[in-house]
């Protein structure tokens, strides 16, 4: 969407009162910053007038915009704040799954790089125990793109390195 420039001086001179969400979103994309940042001062102050009469901490105005539940209190099932959590779920378990995958291959490598050796034993334990969290990590993670499909949800694509989480299973050969 363009934004004249004669809009973005208005803009940067404060002498617009406010933004059209389709505004703030290219300019939060500009400018390389979260759109939440845009809408709550975040390093500014300790507190916000959120609304009239209504002052708030900042990091509560902040948690009320992405969602975040900072109240520790569980969201009705198929809310909106039910819904982002467990896209936030599914993003922890993809990074986590990238990560133990990652560390047990990179300790299987180091284990037969070392074969032979000493350090080949205390190694190969190590890879083993990672690869057992990996699974783990995976299965998880396979676990809750099941869940958000089931629940009308699309999860996001996998990383190539987690592409095999989402292939169909193959029956046991026997």
């Amino acid at each position: 969407m363009p934004i004249a420039a004669n809009t973005i001086t208005k803009i940067e001179k404060g002498q617009r009162d406010s933004l059209r969400l389709e505004e703030a979103i290219v300019l939060a994309h500009a400018l390389d910053l979260p759109l939440v940042a845009l809408l709550i001062p975040l390093e500014a102050q300790a507190d916000i007038d959120l609304l009239p009469n209504v002052t708030i901490p900042v990091w509560e105005a902040a948690a009320w915009v992405t969602g975040e539940d900072h109240l520790g209190e569980a969201p009705p099932p198929g809310s909106a704040r039910a819904v982002l959590g467990t896209f936030r779920e599914h993003d922890v378990d993809v990074r986590t799954a990238l990560i133990s995958t990652r560390e047990a291959h990179s300790r299987r490598v180091q284990a037969r790089q070392a074969l032979g050796s000493a350090r080949y034993e205390q190694l190969a334990r190590q890879a083993d125990e990672l690869d057992r969290m990996a699974h783990e990590d995976c299965a998880r993670l396979k676990t809750v793109r099941d869940r958000m499909r089931a629940d009308g949800l699309q999860p996001a694509p996998l990383p190539a390195a987690l592409e095999f989480v989402d292939a169909p299973e193959r029956p046991a050969s026997g």
